[in-house]
């Protein structure tokens, strides 16, 4: 579909993880990804060729601070979330941060929402996505706090002016014996939203694998039907996850995703990223294309694609580093 393997990788920056891009109203593009020093902010004078580092992202230095993720407000205001993890005297803390900028410099904003629950166990908050919802600032993530479900839900927070409320459960996990996670959802040019998660309901079938990747709707964004599996390795055991979703300008669904379908070693370590497209009416499909290509024995990571409505672009963490392909849509 996209020939990504034409395309020239552009390195965001080396040793650093999940990289996320975004096109500001006013052109300007910026990026952001996870280092040792926490969440750092890159900006680019040549659209995208070269980068630097702007500044920090993340302001916790007593937490491991990861999965970054770009809004910009109608006003022009950039919002920048996060996760921010780490142990306490009293627990395991979890939270889901967002800070506020101009794109370059960031400042602390707001905590969406935030636990602490005794030490063990991999349980929290996770993976922010934020959109409009009706006009709405929100936060969708994904939440596996024990106090709140056995499996893990996905759910969204919306920004009154003043604070993060109105928690409402999108996909409940434990209905659908899944720990449903890393929720990347889009507003659809024809009304409406689509929401890609990856699921674990199929772990325990005649694949037995881990992750597979399904997509929910809904007119409203408050009603949500249920998933439906889009993608599901091509192997057994093998695994396909960590999900984005992005609408063309033609209003086709581009989905990203990495897998270990094709590797004999399996794992997050050796899973590389893929992107399929929709058809026109969003109900199937394309085979799914490698994007970038890394050495047997390592992977494509924490993926991600972005459009602004000219051009496609794919971001993940390879051995390189936080890595960026773009292709023309036009």
């Amino acid at each position: 579909m996209f020939n990504w393997n034409t395309i020239r990788q552009t390195v965001i920056r080396p040793r650093a993880a999940s990289p996320r891009v975004c096109r500001l109203k006013k052109g300007s593009l910026i990026a952001a990804a996870e280092t040792g020093e926490g969440i750092r902010v890159f900006s680019t004078e040549d659209d995208g060729r070269t980068w630097r580092d702007a500044g920090p992202g993340s302001f916790t230095p007593d937490l491991t601070c990861a999965n970054p993720e770009f809004f910009e407000l109608p006003d022009g205001q950039v919002l920048l979330a996060h996760r921010a993890i780490g142990k306490r005297e009293n627990g395991f803390y979890t939270s889901i941060r967002v800070n506020i900028g101009d794109g370059k410099s960031f400042r602390p904003h707001s905590v969406v929402t935030e636990y602490t629950e005794a030490d063990g166990g991999f349980r929290g908050v996770w993976e922010p996505c934020l959109g409009l919802l009706g006009g709405v600032p929100t936060c969708f993530y994904a939440n596996d706090a024990t106090s709140v479900t056995p499996q893990q839900n996905i759910e969204y927070m919306q920004w009154d002016g003043s604070r993060w409320g109105n928690r409402t459960i999108v996909c409940c996990g434990e209905e659908h014996d899944s720990r449903d996670g890393m929720p990347v959802w889009t507003p659809l040019s024809s009304g409406g939203y689509a929401l890609v998660i990856e699921s674990t309901h199929l772990r325990n079938g005649a694949g037995k694998h881990p992750f597979v990747i399904q997509l929910l709707r809904s007119a409203d964004g408050k009603r949500w039907s249920d998933p439906v599996d889009i993608y599901i390795p091509k192997t057994d055991c093998s695994k396909a996850g960590a999900p984005w979703i992005a609408e063309l300008p033609d209003g086709r669904l581009a989905v990203s995703f990495q897998t270990d379908e094709d590797k004999a070693v399996k794992g997050d370590r050796t899973s590389v990223m893929k992107t399929m497209v929709s058809d026109p009416h969003r109900e199937s499909f394309s085979p799914a294309e490698t994007v970038f290509d890394v050495p047997e024995d390592a992977g494509a990571l924490w993926t991600a694609v972005y459009t602004d409505g000219r051009e496609l672009f794919a971001s993940a963490g390879t051995p390189d580093g936080a890595v960026l392909k773009r292709v023309s849509l036009t």
